[in-house]
């Protein structure tokens, strides 16, 4: 069958289906349509028929999605997302309601959230949500619509999804006052690496997080799941970690930073759904965090 014409059978069906996918629970779903269940039951049998497969499987009186229903139920959400959308651009109020942002580690705290403070602040209707989300996760959650923005480290490509680079955080080698190498006059590169670091989880292009050069070897001494963590470790003096500038400046007095120009920059990117970018909301995000960015000593 034709899918536009197949579309076009099932369209009345979809309000039903999509009550009953979202719930897997019909009395649920007639009451929040306000129909009866056995009418429900019949529209979702009916969309059925026309797909021409199963949808739901059956446990009793409960309804469970099957890979197929689930994968019409996201395609729906999505379609709803951009319907509701289309329609506050075109009614002119489309900066209102949620705004999710997915982000990680430093960027959370540092970057983001006064950028979304601000917004808020400037836009009552919005209300900012911010999530923590690896890159790969992030776009995924793009594209199904649970998230409207993400920032993060790591460029991935993804059908669907247009991700840009916004600048970079520059970072260095660091230790606290109980190291070994904190009151040493002079430290050669050599000497540091002597010395175990604490590193953070291995990122999505299988590199560590706090981009350490592949080619130059380093001890292991501790790990962490959150770059942000290794603040605390650095604080502590048991092991040498790399934290972005940013993060240690407040701690200038408590951390030593070593000026070896082994860490590079650590790159940030902005993503939304692809057709999205030129929204006036998302671009005035992205440009803030950019100029955020810029203002903290980035390159």
């Amino acid at each position: 069958m034709d899918r536009s014409n197949q579309l076009h059978k099932i369209w009345p069906y979809l309000p039903a289906f999509r009550a009953v996918a979202e719930t897997e629970h019909l009395p649920t779903a007639a009451a929040q349509l306000h129909v009866v269940p056995s009418a429900l039951s019949r529209s979702v049998r009916l969309m059925e028929e026309t797909v021409g497969a199963p949808l739901f499987g059956r446990r009793g009186r409960r309804l469970v999605l099957n890979a197929r229903g689930r994968a019409l139920l996201q395609a729906m959400q999505q379609g709803a997302l951009a319907l509701e959308r289309g329609l506050g651009r075109a009614s002119g109020d489309a900066f209102e309601g949620d705004l999710n942002v997915g982000t990680i580690g430093v960027l959370t705290n540092h970057i983001v959230l006064p950028v979304l403070l601000d917004v808020a602040a400037r836009n009552p209707k919005v209300q900012p949500a911010l999530r923590t989300a690896k890159p790969r996760d992030a776009n995924h959650r793009l594209v199904i619509g649970s998230l409207d923005l993400a920032f993060y480290y790591d460029a991935l490509a993804m059908d669907g999804i247009c991700c840009g680079r916004l600048g970079a955080l520059s970072a260095s080698v660091y230790c606290g006052k109980t190291h070994p190498l904190y009151g040493l006059k002079r430290v050669t590169q050599a000497q540091m690496l002597e010395h175990p670091f604490s590193i953070p989880d291995i990122g999505d292009r299988n590199v560590t997080m706090d981009g350490w050069p592949v080619h130059l070897e380093r001890k292991v001494g501790f790990r962490i799941d959150l770059l942000l963590t290794n603040l605390e470790v650095a604080l502590s003096g048991h092991f040498l970690t790399v934290l972005p500038d940013v993060v240690a400046a407040p701690h200038a007095k408590r951390l030593r930073r070593f000026p070896f120009d082994i860490v590079p920059s650590i790159e940030v990117y902005g993503a939304c759904r692809e057709g999205e970018d030129d929204l006036p909301h998302h671009r005035m995000i992205f440009e803030a965090v950019t100029k955020r960015l810029l203002k903290l000593g980035a390159a």
